[in-house]
This record gives structure tokens, C-alpha cells and sequence, in this order.
């Protein structure tokens, strides 16, 4: 195909990669100024193939239906610039998109930072928005289906694995769609395996794209919790992971009933939408705990208020048991008593709260008054007479 001149007008400089059911080749455009660059697909089914020669074509008919009916509306798809059998081949020619897909910046060892991932998610979104508007079902994103721009904007390509909702066919020429599990192995929920695809179908597969691109472990290599049925992937999250309200939004992307995913693209901008400030979190080895600073202190405030109670109520009842006292060596036993019960709490005290603290106390011997300090509080010495 090199060299090659398609309809007197394409002509093919390189090969850029190789799909299940086509290649794919840099040419320019001859008939144009400037000569610009363009993408030729050429059908190219495997021999040994499972799926017939007509459910092929049929993909690849659908794929550039798909781009004639997308690529004009949104500048984030390529646009279909030719469809046409030569010499018993088929092909399609689109627009070349110029930039660096995400897999090959995930093979260059870049990860996402928070920032970068809430971008990539509602610029991809949008333009699901979009085509699942035209009742089309992607079925096959992925880092290398994801062009970054120079000014960063997200494209996406390749439609061949794309899938006609019931109803969203153009009637003038109605194509046949096939049960088929089409897609690739790791970003495919159970649903897409089993033919049938869902809107939530390429929400997941974004999921996924996004989990590869955050923590670079890629998706074969995730495990499902046995406890929850779920993909485990909190433990591979980076030193400084995402905020944690995006890492529930991904949660629910990657869900693996269908039905409790969100069920639109619009649905996850909303909830992105929702999230005012990033923060951070260390490392989890085994789990993640979403639980913040706050709803820690919020369990421990209690324990503390009831600590201080038992003490203020068994101080000040030893005071009184002093005042009422008309014996100075009862009043001594007493004292003997009353320190020894708060030596006991002292060391209830350091039991329950887990971070380091000290309690403090004075026995004033003219009057029969203890006074109590506990490091960290507002007021240093409390006085209980």
C-alpha cells in the first residue's frame, strides 16, 4: 500500500498501526492546496476470523456511517472524507487528527494528576454526550482510542466497534446490527462481552481508561473483590491520589451491573461538577479509607465528653467527701484515694484516644481543691474544689 495512489488522489505514506478487522495509513490529500494529511482504513479481516466476511463489512459500513454522521457536528470526532471499494478493497478516508493518543503517554511513564483527570473525563464526556444523543454506542474507548491535542482537547477515534441502538438507524439505508461482543479485552463490562452494550457501556470503559491512566497498572492486571464483586483498584492508588469524591465518581463508572452505573454521560458532569476543591491522600496498601479528618473527630468527640465527665464527677465528689470530712487523716486517706482514681483515668485516657496526650494535676494541701490539666484543651488548668 505504500506509495500507493487511491482514486488518483490518496496518497499512502506509512502504515500507522494495525487493528482486529483493518490497517490504517498516513496519505495526503493530493487534490487539495497544502496537501493535507488524512487517515486511510483499509478492511482487512483476519483469516482465521470467528465473525464472517459480511458482519465485517457490516462494522465497517457502520464505522463510516458513524464518522458521516458525527464528524461534521463535533470537532472532537473525525470527519469522514471518503467511502469507496477499489480493486476489491474497502476503505474509508477521515480526517487526521494531529497529537499523542493517551497509551502513548501512558507508555512513556506520564500519570495523571487529579486536575488532568476531572479535564480528560469532561472533555471525553461531552462528546459521548453527543454521540449517545445519535444512538450510537462507541464500545471500544481506551487510552489509544484518546487523542491529546496541542491545546489539550481530547479526540476520539475509531467507530469500527461502534453499535446502532434499535431505532437510531438511518432509515434511507438500514443496517443490520449483530449481537456481536466487540470491543477489547479489559475495558469491556460484563454486559458489552455478553452483545449486548449499553449507553454505561462506554462510561465504564472510560472508567477504566481513566483508573490505567492515574495509577499505571493496566486493567488486566486488576483484581475483583471477593468481598464486594467489584474491581480493586484502591491499593494502587499514587502517593498523592485523587480527590476522594472523584474516586467515588469513578467507583460508579466502573461498576459491573450496568444498572447501578450512571446511565449517562450528563449524569458524571454533573457529579464532577459537584466537587469544589481537590485534596489529598496518602497511599493505601490494602484498602482505601474514604473517611475524612473531620468525620474522625466527630467519633472521637464523644468519648472525649464522657472521659471528662466520669473525671469531673469523681473529682469533685472526693472534694466534697474532703470538705465534709472533720478528720485531717480521713482527709489524707481521702486524698491517697482520689489520686489513685485519677492515675486509673489518666490511663483510661491514653487508651482511647490515639494520638499522644497528657493530664496534668495539683492537690492543694490548705484547701481541699485538685486541679486537673489535659493537654490540647482550650482552657490549660481546670480547678475542681
Amino acid at each position: 500500500m505504500i506509495g500507493q495512489l487511491l482514486i488518483g488522489r490518496y496518497l499512502i505514506l506509512k502504515q500507522l498501526g494495525e487493528g482486529g478487522f483493518s490497517k490504517t495509513y498516513l496519505a495526503i490529500d493530493r487534490y487539495l492546496l497544502n496537501h493535507p494529511a488524512c487517515v486511510v482504513k483499509l478492511l482487512h479481516p483476519p483469516l482465521n476470523s470467528v465473525i464472517s466476511i459480511e458482519q465485517v463489512r457490516q462494522l465497517f459500513e457502520i464505522e463510516a456511517r458513524s464518522l458521516e454522521r458525527l464528524g461534521t457536528g463535533c470537532s472532537h470526532i473525525p470527519t469522514l472524507l471518503a467511502y469507496s471499494h477499489e480493486q476489491s478493497n474497502s476503505y474509508l478516508v477521515e480526517e487526521y487528527i494531529k497529537g499523542e493518543n493517551l497509551e502513548a503517554k501512558f507508555n512513556r511513564g506520564c500519570h495523571f494528576s487529579t486536575a488532568e483527570t476531572i479535564h480528560l473525563l469532561k472533555e471525553v464526556l461531552k462528546t459521548l454526550e453527543y454521540v449517545h444523543y445519535h444512538r450510537i454506542i462507541h464500545c471500544d474507548i481506551k487510552p489509544s482510542n484518546l487523542i491529546q491535542r496541542e491545546n489539550y482537547n481530547i479526540a476520539l477515534i475509531d467507530f469500527g466497534a461502534a453499535h446502532y441502538l434499535d431505532g437510531g438507524q438511518d432509515q434511507r439505508s438500514p443496517v443490520e446490527s449483530y449481537p456481536l461482543a466487540i470491543g477489547t479485552f479489559g475495558y469491556m463490562p460484563e454486559e458489552q462481552k455478553k452483545g449486548c452494550p449499553q449507553f454505561g457501556s462506554d462510561l465504564y470503559a472510560l472508567g477504566i481508561s481513566v483508573i490505567q491512566l492515574i495509577t499505571g497498572v493496566l486493567p488486566q492486571q486488576l483484581q475483583v473483590d471477593s468481598a464486594s464483586g467489584e474491581l480493586g483498584w484502591h491499593s494502587y492508588l499514587p502517593d498523592w491520589s485523587p480527590d476522594l469524591g472523584l474516586v467515588k465518581i469513578l467507583d460508579r463508572m466502573i461498576r459491573r451491573d450496568y444498572r447501578t452505573r450512571y446511565q449517562t454521560a450528563a449524569e458524571v458532569i454533573a457529579a464532577l461538577n459537584k466537587l469544589h476543591r481537590l485534596r489529598r491522600h496518602p497511599r493505601r496498601h490494602n484498602s482505601l479509607r474514604l473517611k475524612s479528618a473531620s468525620t474522625a473527630n466527630s467519633i472521637i468527640s464523644p468519648f472525649r465528653r464522657s472521659v471528662l465527665m466520669v473525671l469531673s464527677m469523681l473529682t469533685i465528689g472526693g472534694g466534697f467527701y474532703l470538705l465534709l470530712s472533720q478528720n485531717f487523716s480521713q482527709a489524707k486517706r481521702a486524698e491517697a484515694l482520689l489520686l489513685q482514681e485519677v492515675s486509673q483515668i489518666q490511663t483510661a485516657i491514653f487508651k482511647l484516644y490515639p494520638n499522644p496526650c497528657s493530664i496534668s494535676y495539683r492537690v492543694h494541701t490548705s484547701a481541699p481543691r485538685l486541679d486537673l490539666r489535659i493537654l490540647g484543651q482550650s482552657k490549660p488548668w481546670t480547678t475542681l474544689s
